[in-house]
């Protein structure tokens, strides 16, 4: 597995954000690219790396093709500005990633072509990450959405678009409507709005693997979960 530690400077954020490319190869031609938000904490709490090798032990194929992009929003402030629909920068944030990022890492992947695009966050990393999607949902194949933390305006935004091209992967615990948020101070009814969220993707005959589990709103559950979103990720069409 390669990694290698990089920053980007965002004209639209005015900052510098810290970012990290995974590859389980130097010689990838047909590239199935995952975007990870919450980069640093899917390393330290997730078990990403550890996921990553399990998903190739079993399936040695996919070290051809695997590249992880792990980007860090900053400090928990910062990530709730970004990643939240009432925060100051999450238009920034959706342009930054959208204009600035997605075409940058691309243009200098040096592959021949990428046939699977996918995202992945949990928590508020969830909310913007199908946020992301949904600004050009032609491009993504696979959103995966670990207890997503959207609000009743994220889940309008997506009843108008057209999601056929996506494949999503999303899991939530049956506790989780009790967890406040320790920045905004409000339950977020996570349980609540990712049903709602489940039933907007059926409407849109999206394909969708949902998932819900005697759990609460902890990374320990999304590291137990996270090979499962991997498996999804690489082995759905």
């Amino acid at each position: 597995m390669n990694k290698c530690n990089r920053t980007f400077y965002s004209s639209h954020l005015k900052k510098t954000l810290d970012y990290m490319v995974v590859n389980t190869s130097e010689n990838i031609e047909d590239a199935y690219l995952l975007y990870v938000q919450d980069g640093k904490d899917y390393i330290e709490l997730g078990g990403l790396e550890k996921a990553i090798r399990d998903v190739v032990h079993l399936h040695p194929e996919l070290a051809d093709h695997l590249v992880i992009v792990l980007i860090d929003p900053g400090d928990s402030m910062e990530r709730w500005e970004s990643f939240s629909r009432k925060g100051a920068s999450f238009h920034d944030y959706l342009r930054f990633i959208n204009d600035e990022f997605i075409p940058e890492i691309e243009s200098n992947l040096g592959v021949a072509r990428i046939s699977k695009r996918g995202i992945l966050g949990g928590s508020l990393a969830g909310n913007i990450s199908l946020n992301i999607a949904l600004e050009k949902p032609e491009i993504w194949t696979h959103v995966l959405l670990q207890s997503p933390a959207v609000s009743n305006g994220d889940i309008r935004q997506l009843e108008a678009m057209d999601l056929s091209t996506w494949n999503v992967y999303q899991t939530v615990g049956i506790y989780e409507d009790e967890f406040v948020s320790a920045i905004s101070k409000e339950k977020l009814y996570i349980l609540t709005r990712n049903r709602q969220l489940y039933k907007s993707f059926l409407l849109k005959n999206v394909n969708v693997k949902y998932i819900e589990s005697e759990d609460e709103h902890l990374w320990k559950v999304w590291e137990r979960d996270l090979p499962a979103a991997l498996q999804f990720f690489v082995k759905e069409v």
